[in-house]
């Protein structure tokens, strides 16, 4: 490994690439800064064996204890959870700058956790048949179902329908903040920044889990769909 060179911990899917909402973040922040890096899979059952091994402590808040995306720095510090992470990248390499001081990055942080709970019914419980390996999809399942009280089909055929219906204002508003701003596809116009990072991050999870289309289908889904796809260059590193 070169010295300079930063490992990303991220989740795998049995199509071999990444696909899970947070360690999205850390890559697109990644590819953005067109920082080296390289990925080390690690399944859901393992995150807790391999990041105590390398002496990681546990998160300090949160319901699981280790999480995936975890960064070991070319430093050899080892940083786990997005945020954390993020902060650490701009402190090291601001060129360019994500801007975490951009006003909409507070605004983003409030939002997406009721956007994602929105969804929550409809992309839950299609991740473990669609993207996770055998130990993954049992460890997903089991962990998941206990939290429901159900299994995770019933689940989602009690409230995913009504889940589209009820995340159609949340998106709209969303498509809105994208409409402040002329001059450029972004949140901040011209120049991307952390909170648009955020923003796609969930959106490539709810495209190859193939929901997407009806999501660019609800009102604001033509505004949503075009920052999407601007972002195309920076999901094209998936696999490694």
């Amino acid at each position: 490994m070169s010295s300079d060179e930063i490992i990303l911990y991220d989740l795998p899917s049995k199509q071999g690439f990444s696909w899970s909402l947070n360690p999205w973040k850390t890559r697109l922040a990644l590819n953005i800064k067109g920082l080296p890096y390289r990925t080390e899979w690690v399944e859901y059952p393992d995150l807790k064996p391999t990041f105590q091994k390398l002496g990681i402590p546990p998160n300090d808040s949160g319901p699981f204890e280790y999480t995936s995306p975890t960064v070991r720095l070319p430093n050899g510090e080892y940083v786990m959870e997005s945020r954390k992470i993020i902060d650490r990248l701009e402190a090291l390499y601001p060129d360019p700058s994500l801007h975490l001081d951009s006003p909409y990055q507070a605004r983003t942080e409030q939002f997406l956790p009721k956007l994602v709970g929105t969804v929550r019914p409809i992309f839950m419980p299609l991740v473990p048949v669609t993207f996770l390996n055998p130990p993954s999809k049992q460890y997903f399942e089991q962990d998941r179902e206990k939290t429901l009280g159900m299994p995770l089909q019933e689940y989602h055929a009690k409230n995913a329908e009504q889940a589209f219906r009820d995340v159609e204002p949340l998106w709209k508003e969303l498509a809105g903040w994208y409409a402040e701003n002329e001059g450029g596809v972004w949140l901040e116009g011209k120049e991307i920044v952390y909170a648009d990072v955020m923003v796609l991050a969930l959106m490539r999870m709810l495209d190859r889990l193939g929901v997407a289309e009806r999501l660019w289908a609800l009102e604001g889904g033509d505004v949503l769909k075009k920052v999407y796809d601007a972002a195309a260059k920076w999901f094209e590193r998936d696999t490694y």
